[in-house]
């Protein structure tokens, strides 16, 4: 049992309909997800407002304002191409994110190695880096030998294993997001034969989107180490004898035995004893307190030499720790104003962008037929979504 136990981690049944349901999400890594997850359940649930994130734990809130079958809220988030359980309290938050963060890590690199064997090679066989990349608007056209197009395809591949499907799912909603606008770029550049830029822009996107998973999974590893400091099981004098019962179960006012290097499961204050207690993973403290009777103490911290009697003034969800990381989760669960206005930025930004490719493309196409066509055909509007989404970068939430 986890020190963040409240109501909000169960689903919350009231006659005629359910006015809470919790999921665990699998694959909810960033902003992004969040935003798409939004499109798809807002409108189920009665708006965006009704839904609550928590990227840390991977947890998504909903709070229906009628009937709704908790089915129906999985098959949208499938949609996505994310996977909806029911939340499970007390299950590690890592396991799945750590496989995928894995997998992702392991695609970024074969795609920015590939990318670089390949203008290796095709440097190589240019005679020169510069031959390599060539300059078609100075009128210095290069040609990319079809095994080094192999290679580059390998490595756009790996880059994009994550991406492209969730570029398709876009566009299958007509909601276009950076994921298409990447896909459009990546397809645009290598219509016009610039292999090597479509394969460094692949890398540096799947680069970008492995460090932004790879930031939640490290909170979520910080958050899972505080929730591992707190002790499930308490040691409590009833009836004359000495049990061992869930921390949990400790009621307040109720004294609990702390025996000399155990951690303590829950604050309060001593009321038999002496020791010295290491408070450093609450207070930064670097030397162990002493304590003696009348002192508090605090869940989590290890006791010394000396067994303590401590009268519980705290339930186990309410200890001093167990608000610490709510207030940890509740501060990732919440976007900062710049954010909302990047999401909101994004929206319209990402569309007008991809709109503005096909005019330019079509003008090109129309201006073909003048007598500047072979000038104007070296200026294809494949450039425009391309430095687009490398503005996309540095849009990290990390």
């Amino acid at each position: 049992m986890s020190p963040l136990s409240d109501p909000s981690d169960h689903s919350t049944v009231m006659p005629g309909r359910v006015t809470r349901l919790v999921f665990k999400v699998d694959g909810m890594d960033c902003a992004d997800e969040v935003a798409v997850l939004k499109r798809e359940v807002g409108p189920l649930v009665g708006g965006e407002d009704r839904l609550v994130f928590d990227l840390l734990a991977g947890k998504m809130t909903a709070e229906p304002v009628g009937p709704l079958d908790p089915v129906s809220i999985q098959e949208a988030v499938a949609k996505t191409g994310m996977r909806a359980i029911p939340w499970a309290k007390g299950g590690s938050t890592i396991a799945g994110a750590g496989s995928r963060q894995r997998i992702q890590r392991v695609l970024a690199v074969m795609s920015g190695l590939l990318a670089l064997v390949g203008f290796g090679i095709h440097a190589w066989l240019a005679g020169g880096v510069a031959a390599a990349l060539g300059d078609e608007a100075g009128g210095i056209p290069h040609a990319v030998p079809l095994g080094v197009r192999a290679i580059y395809l390998a490595a756009m591949l790996a880059g994009g294993w994550f991406i492209v499907p969730k570029a398709l799912r876009a566009a299958g909603r007509l909601r276009p997001d950076m994921n298409l606008l990447m896909t459009i770029a990546v397809a645009g550049a290598m219509g016009i034969g610039e292999w090597f830029e479509a394969a460094s822009v692949t890398f540096l996107f799947a680069l970008s989107l492995w460090l932004e998973t790879w930031s939640v999974g490290r909170a979520r590893r910080a958050v899972e180490a505080l929730l591992d400091l707190s002790p499930e099981i308490a040691r409590v004098q009833r009836g004359g004898r000495e049990e061992e019962v869930p921390a949990a179960g400790v009621t307040v006012s109720e004294v609990f035995i702390v025996k000399p290097g155990e951690r303590i499961p829950l604050d309060g204050h001593v009321v038999r004893g002496s020791s010295e207690v290491d408070q450093s993973p609450i207070t930064g403290e670097s030397v162990p307190m002493p304590k003696s009777e009348g002192n508090e103490v605090y869940a989590g911290t290890i006791n010394g030499g000396g067994a303590l009697e401590i009268r519980s003034t705290r339930a186990f969800g309410e200890t001093t720790l167990a608000r610490i990381v709510r207030m940890v989760e509740e501060a990732r669960s919440r976007r900062a104003p710049s954010e909302m206005w990047v999401e909101r930025f994004t929206r319209v930004y990402t569309p007008v962008v991809m709109v503005l490719a096909i005019l330019v493309l079509a003008w090109i196409f129309a201006a073909a037929r003048s007598a500047n066509a072979r000038r104007l055909q070296r200026t294809p509007s494949a450039p425009i979504p391309v430095a687009s989404a490398l503005c996309s970068l540095p849009h990290l939430s990390i």
